[in-house]
């Protein structure tokens, strides 16, 4: 699947892939849509900073399944 943002938006936005996929991830994961570990998968990042972005945002933080850690390519 591909996803297109027009350019005009994400210069207004001041935004990256990275911040993209982490609000995208964030909101999904918020929402109940996805779990933690896929959240962390969908960012890109390791549990640690997914957590931290969750706390800065007001978010808590629920995992249910402790067997499965977030794995990053970072």
């Amino acid at each position: 699947m591909q996803f297109r943002i027009p350019d005009d938006i994400v210069i207004k936005a001041q935004a990256n892939l990275t911040d993209i996929s982490m609000a995208v991830a964030v909101e999904f994961y918020a929402d109940n849509r996805i779990d933690h570990t896929d959240a962390c998968r969908l960012a890109n990042t390791s549990s640690e900073r997914f957590n931290r972005e969750l706390v800065r945002r007001g978010l808590g933080i629920q995992i249910y399944s402790p067997d499965r850690e977030c794995r990053s390519a970072v």
